[in-house]
């Protein structure tokens, strides 16, 4: 594709740019905007994870996956939490608020994925319950000496 059809298409998607854009730098803006558009309709490519991972820079995401009631899958893909986000969520859990606990850990580290894991009722909660879980702890003992 030419430089200039690039920009056109850059253009028709709303894609910001400059004169200086090489061809390659076009064509990831592209990629990237209609990996997003992907995103929020719910489809998640392997180059989709593959750049939230650069993005994040880490090598593992977490996959939330929540039956509905036919039992097919609904999925949704999360960050691993960040501090801020582990002592507000624990905050929560030590009040025995699982459920608000987990609402929080899923909507402040939700990528993508089907929009009912955030909305829609028992999945919701479900999925709500199921994020609550991304914490994890090692092993470990304190004593007096």
């Amino acid at each position: 594709m030419s430089r200039q059809e690039l920009r056109d298409q850059c253009k028709e998607m709303g894609i910001p740019f400059t004169v200086k854009n090489t061809n390659n730098e076009l064509s990831h803006k592209i990629q990237l905007k209609k990996m997003s558009m992907e995103t929020k309709e719910g489809n998640i490519t392997i180059e989709q994870i593959t750049e939230w991972k650069k993005k994040f820079k880490t090598d593992k995401l977490h996959k939330l996956t929540v039956k509905d009631k036919d039992g097919n899958p609904i999925v949704g893909y999360l960050k691993p939490p960040g501090r801020e986000i582990k002592a507000t969520a624990l905050s929560m859990y030590s009040q025995n608020k699982i459920l608000e606990c987990g609402e929080f850990i899923r909507d402040n580290c939700w990528l993508g994925g089907d929009e009912r894991l955030k909305m829609s009722g028992d999945i919701a909660d479900t999925a709500a319950i199921q994020a609550s879980g991304i914490i994890k702890f090692l092993e470990a003992e304190l004593g007096e000496v």
